[in-house]
This record gives structure tokens, C-alpha cells and sequence, in this order.
């Protein structure tokens, strides 16, 4: 669920002293085994249509940032405060060195050497946004997204998001964007053969017509 318009749950919710049910949203910790959730009021924005959600949405979560929620656009990407300081921690961990490696070892090999130090809460979190952009093994990532973007977005080492997706996801190549460019490479590269053979006949008269022209300034000299 992407858009804006479903990114909470709308319902009615209990306002003021008295209870008195309004209209409002529940917004839900979309991390595995939270369940936080909280609901808000939303009266109508006056001045802005019903329908633009874009609007509502932006102040949904103007509101929830105010009482620590770290706030997504689907469901399952909004942290309550407690799981929101969580990964704060592990964007503000300081990234580990590589360990030497030999040219014996594998790359997941590699990959698990530097993945030494992560946590049982470092590969939930890395878990958790690779389910939110990996859409299946077929495609890969959504558009726009890779393992290097991952590791930027959580601030945690590539290899982490790496050695995660390898365990339960699928190849980074399916991503679509690099299919584009592997497609891109194919035609350049059958463009290149097809003429060929014209530019080596082009490179041999340009030999001879430099062979020739070395001869005529020998005689004019």
C-alpha cells in the first residue's frame, strides 16, 4: 500500500473528556512483534478538499512526528517512538572496517566476514526494509532502489543488507533499472559489431591514403 490515501487506518476515534467519537485515523508500528498503535483525531482542513491526500497525509504525520512516531507512507513503514529510537541506534553505529580477505574467499564468504558484528535487531530492521523494496526474485527492487541505497537509507554496511537479501530474498541484478542498462549495453555492443567490419575497411584506406600522402610530400620536398 502506497499511497497516501491508505496509509492509516480511518475510522472514528474518541476525542476530549467525554469520549466523544470524531473522525479521525489509527496509525499501527508496522516493525514485526510491536503492535504499538495510536489513534488521532483529524478533523476536515479547511480550506483543502477531502480527497487531497496528499495534504491530510502530510498532516497526519506532522502530528505523529510530535510524539516521537517516525512516519512512513504505507502502513507497514511507521515506527512507534520505541522502534523508531531502535533504528536511529543503528544509523548512528559507526560502520565496522573489512577485514582483510584472500583470494580464496567466496563473495558471501566475504560478505558473512564482514557481517560479524551485526545483531539480532540489526537484521530485523535490515529485513524489514528490504520487505518493504524488494518486491519478489522475478523483479527485485522497486525502481530506484539497491543494496547500496538500502545501506545508505538504514546507515548500516552494505554487506549487512547484502548478506540479508542473498539469505531471503534474491539477486540485486533483477532490479529493473540495471536490466535497463544491461539491455542498453546489449544494443550498444550489437551496434558496435554490426560495424565493424565497415570501420576496419575505413581504418585499412586511411592507411593507405596516409601511406600515399607520405609519398607525395617526399616528391614535393
Amino acid at each position: 500500500m502506497n499511497n497516501v490515501a491508505t496509509a492509516f487506518e480511518h475510522t472514528r476515534v474518541p476525542y476530549g473528556d467525554d469520549g466523544k467519537l470524531v473522525r479521525g485515523i489509527i496509525a499501527r508500528c508496522g516493525a514485526p512483534y510491536c503492535g504499538a498503535a495510536v489513534p488521532l483525531p483529524v478533523n476536515a482542513i479547511a480550506g483543502f478538499k477531502a480527497s487531497d491526500a496528499e495534504v491530510e497525509w502530510q498532516f497526519i504525520a506532522r502530528k505523529l512526528e510530535q510524539k516521537g512516531w517516525r512516519v512512513g507512507r504505507s502502513r507497514n513503514s511507521h515506527r512507534c517512538p520505541k522502534c523508531a529510537a531502535k533504528l536511529e541506534i543503528v544509523r548512528n553505529k559507526p560502520e565496522e572496517k573489512p577485514m582483510a580477505t584472500n583470494k580464496s574467499e567466496t563473495p558471501l564468504q566475504v560478505v558473512q566476514e564482514n557481517a560479524r558484528g551485526m545483531t539480532r535487531d540489526d537484521r530485523r530492521i535490515v529485513f524489514e526494509k528490504l520487505n518493504e523494496v524488494y518486491l519478489n526474485d522475478k523483479v527485485g527492487y522497486a525502481k530506484g532502489w539497491t543494496d547500496e541505497k538500502v545501506a545508505v537509507d538504514l546507515g548500516v554496511p552494505r554487506a549487512w543488507v547484502r548478506l540479508i537479501r542473498e539469505e531471503n530474498f534474491g539477486d540485486e541484478v533483477g532490479n529493473e533499472d540495471i536490466r535497463e542498462q544491461v539491455r542498453e549495453a546489449q544494443a550498444t555492443l550489437a551496434q558496435v559489431r554490426a560495424i565493424e567490419p565497415e570501420m576496419r575497411r575505413l581504418l585499412g584506406m586511411s592507411d593507405k591514403i596516409e601511406r600515399s600522402l607520405a609519398e607525395i610530400q617526399k616528391v614535393l620536398k
